[in-house]
């Protein structure tokens, strides 16, 4: 385990929130491969929350403590996995912090470049809330997030080398861009840029698509330019934005949903599509 302070190096870091859980096993293997293409360092991180009630102060004491050696347990199966994959030990740190889970990965996130965290899979109503700490982390991340769950992609994602990156409202964000563009290099995938128009325009649908996929076909023209090795496509449609970005999420490997506004201002659609989505979900602003 590396002691380095954490964004002291010169390498991007990943921020991984591990539990436990299968899902946040499965957001450790997603970032080991995502530093083994990126050349970056793995930051391991398990919270203990101790806002959770209990009895008596000295009940707290050693519950906290029972709950630090059980997260230690989780790190020491996290940092294997990392080993076996053949990160270097000294590229990896990993730590047990106490707190609300959810905002102390949002503040880590600030020395990082990118968190991974794991989203349990759920049904019915529940899908909705999609899961609190993952939520809770990506919605106040200084870094672009992605959510993944290993009910909803138990495979090993990247085979179908697409990306789409969805785009809500104009300007195109070149942060976002620049996101779905390294990613992109990474994989050596092909870009598809969707923008989905309400259904509920009906007959007006048709024309407010044509004159969406005309500007976001002049947005992406200087983007086109300074990214020649990357072929980019763009998909307008006219749908219910949920159904279709979820139905888009079979085709790709990774969904990255681009926001316009603070992401702490998540809207029903972006948590019915995180919630919902068969591929790691991209989150950024």
């Amino acid at each position: 385990m590396s002691e380095s302070e954490p964004g002291a190096g010169t390498r991007d870091r990943i921020l991984v929130g591990v539990d436990g859980s299968e899902d946040g096993l499965r957001a450790v293997r997603y970032a080991m491969r995502e530093a083994k293409a990126s050349d970056a360092d793995v930051w391991i991180v398990n919270v203990v929350d101790d806002t959770m009630p209990v009895g008596g102060l000295w009940e707290l004491v050693s519950t906290v403590e029972a709950l630090r050696k059980v997260g230690e347990e989780y790190l020491t199966e996290a940092r294997q996995i990392l080993e076996v994959a053949g990160i270097p030990p000294e590229r990896v740190t990993s730590e047990v912090l106490i707190g609300p889970p959810g905002p102390v990965l949002a503040e880590l996130s600030e020395k990082a470049t990118l968190m991974v965290v794991g989203r349990r899979s759920m049904s019915g109503l529940e899908r909705m809330f999609v899961g609190s700490t993952s939520l809770a982390a990506a919605v106040a991340a200084k870094c672009p997030v992605i959510v993944i769950s290993a009910a909803s992609t138990p495979h090993v994602t990247g085979g179908l080398r697409k990306i789409a990156v969805a785009v809500s409202t104009w300007p195109v964000h070149d942060s976002v861009m620049a996101w779905a563009a390294k990613e992109a290099a990474l994989r050596k995938a092909e870009l598809r840029v969707v923008h989905v128009v309400p259904d509920t325009l009906g007959m007006e649908a048709p024309r407010y698509a044509a004159e969406a996929t005309a500007e976001l076909e002049r947005q992406l023209g200087p983007f086109r330019a300074s990214h020649p090795d990357i072929s980019v496509t763009v998909d307008v449609q006219a749908a219910d934005p949920v159904n279709a970005l979820v139905e888009i999420s079979k085709e790709v490997d990774l969904l990255i949903l681009g926001l316009h506004h603070h992401r702490a201002a998540l809207g029903g659609s972006v948590r019915g599509v995180v919630a919902n989505a068969h591929c790691p979900v991209g989150l950024a602003d």
